[in-house]
């Protein structure tokens, strides 16, 4: 399985990004926010491209909405929509399927397979995470890139 090396990512390919790779951006974790950082600076620069589905923000913004923090929400929401070569994905149906399918297959949660389904509907080359759980679907045509592989 790969180890996450953000230096190292194929260039243009597109990666799927898991909630936790934006966490680890905007909330600047301690320990991976340096990794996050240049995922998003080759993102935003155009040597790779990355997607993310909408429940991203169903995930993302819980935290602001529970303590009132309104505006940052809004500026979380204003950022991602207008990160260059970031594309949001919605849930759509086929995607839902393919959830389920995931699930059924493979015994993802349900957040954890809309986000793979999402990946694999969209071609992507792999997902960008740091949950061991998507190595399930892990392909030599889809990787799955952890910051943590201990």
């Amino acid at each position: 399985m790969d180890t996450l090396r953000p230096t190292k990512l194929p260039g243009n390919q597109r990666y799927a990004l898991d909630t936790v790779t934006l966490i680890y951006f905007l909330e600047q974790h301690p320990q991976y926010y340096q990794a996050a950082k240049k995922i998003f600076k080759k993102i935003e620069a155009g040597e790779i491209s990355a997607v993310i589905s909408t429940l991203v923000f169903a995930e993302l913004l819980v935290p602001a909405f529970r303590s009132k923090e309104n505006k940052r929400a809004e500026k979380v929401v204003r950022i991602l929509s207008n990160f260059p070569n970031l594309k949001i994905i919605p849930l759509t149906v086929k995607i839902s399927t393919a959830a389920a399918h995931l699930r059924a297959t493979h015994g993802l949660r349900t957040p954890d397979a809309i986000h793979a389904a999402t990946a694999l509907e969209s071609k992507t080359r792999g997902i960008i995470t740091n949950d061991k759980d998507f190595q399930k679907i892990a392909s030599p045509d889809f990787g799955v890139w952890l910051f943590n592989n201990g």
